[in-house]
């Protein structure tokens, strides 16, 4: 494709981002990211940023994580400033009644073992991290616009098409249609319905119901350490299972209560069920009695990009040629977004990716 071509990636995510970031950086900077709201202000603003290197082994997903862990890696030495951490990763089982604490020590300083009934080392630094996905997407997005790509906070309302192709863009905030030389359409949870809007004979099914996940951000007046805790704890109706990411800043995130409500139009409307918020910091209290007393700093929720069969879609959209799709991530978009954006990269550039082999996640697997 010739330099002057115009790339219009439709969300503000680390999927968008991340390839217009690696776009870039392969030397095509005429980009223009459109979103209706702001930077990374849905999942990618609000999720946990823990990342794991072999998590994902036993699925389809291992070449893809694999990569992208190694990318992140790649940034946490290019770019100092992000608040990239190697950290150990635990596994904390606790349980509303008192535990024997002769029996449960455990080497995490900065947790209570009053209700711990066991911990387990679940992975060590050498491949676990935690990173601030908002302060990660800023920073990638900052290093794009250095280098010529272009954000436009707006909502793409039209799409028009000329034989098989996507000629122009119009927006929200905008009297004139926008020139397209390549659409990516990279909007998250919102995706499958604005393919279903402008390219209706690609025939995407619909995720699963729409999985909206909940967070806190606590302030704990104690210094905690940066051990990421998989709790699990058993309550008088079952068990649940907070994470618990220890943020840089000295903030303390907490996530895990879904339900599965309708999704919005629109980012900003969404609203989280305070009941759950306050559950979760209920929970992570059984595991650190200092969290217990935190001051809250936020209660929030996000939507999973989902896809109908729990993975990515990464590629070109069938019957189109300049239409590219990226979305499907769930909650490992943190993770898996720095390769997604440069697989993406390297195939709208050159028709093949070299980081990896995104083939399991083609978009022809829905036809």
């Amino acid at each position: 494709m010739k330099s002057s071509d115009h790339i219009c990636i439709i969300g503000g995510g680390i999927i968008g981002i991340s390839a217009a970031f690696y776009l870039s950086s392969l030397g095509h900077s005429n980009i223009t990211i459109f979103e209706q709201c702001g930077i990374a202000c849905h999942s990618s603003g609000k999720a946990g940023g823990f990342l794991a290197r072999k998590w994902c082994d036993e699925t389809d997903l291992r070449n893809l994580a694999r990569a992208s862990y190694d990318l992140h890696m790649d940034l946490k030495t290019e770019y100092p400033d992000l608040d990239y951490r190697c950290v150990d990763t635990y596994q904390v089982n606790t349980s509303e009644k008192l535990g024997d604490k002769s029996k449960t020590q455990t080497p995490i300083k900065w947790i209570t073992d009053d209700h711990i009934t066991s911990t387990k080392l679940l992975d060590t630094s050498d491949h676990t991290a935690k990173v601030s996905p908002k302060l990660l997407c800023n920073k990638l997005l900052s290093v794009a616009q250095a280098r010529g790509v272009k954000v436009n906070i707006s909502k793409v309302v039209e799409v028009k098409k000329s034989d098989g192709r996507v000629t122009h863009l119009f927006t929200s905030n905008c009297t004139e249609h926008v020139s397209v030389d390549v659409l990516v359409v990279a909007a998250g949870p919102w995706t499958t319905t604005f393919i279903h809007k402008h390219f209706p004979e690609y025939p995407l099914p619909a995720p699963r119901p729409q999985t909206r996940a909940h967070s806190v951000v606590l302030r704990p007046k104690n210094t905690v350490g940066t051990e990421c805790l998989f709790q699990y704890h058993t309550t008088g109706s079952g068990t649940v299972d907070p994470e618990i990411y220890p943020v840089a800043d000295g903030t303390v995130y907490v996530c895990g209560e879904v339900d599965y409500v309708d999704l919005p139009d629109n980012p900003l409307d969404i609203k989280p069920d305070s009941t759950k918020c306050d559950d979760l910091i209920n929970q992570a209290g059984y595991a650190a009695k200092c969290l217990s007393s935190a001051d809250v700093v936020a209660k929030q929720a996000c939507y999973l990009p989902g896809s109908h069969d729990d993975l990515p879609i990464i590629g070109k959209v069938p019957g189109s040629h300049n239409v590219w799709i990226a979305t499907g991530h769930t909650f490992w978009g943190i993770l898996n977004g720095p390769a997604t954006g440069k697989c993406l990269a390297e195939l709208i550039l050159s028709g093949k990716s070299k980081t990896c082999d995104v083939e399991p996640f083609s978009p022809d697997r829905f036809l």
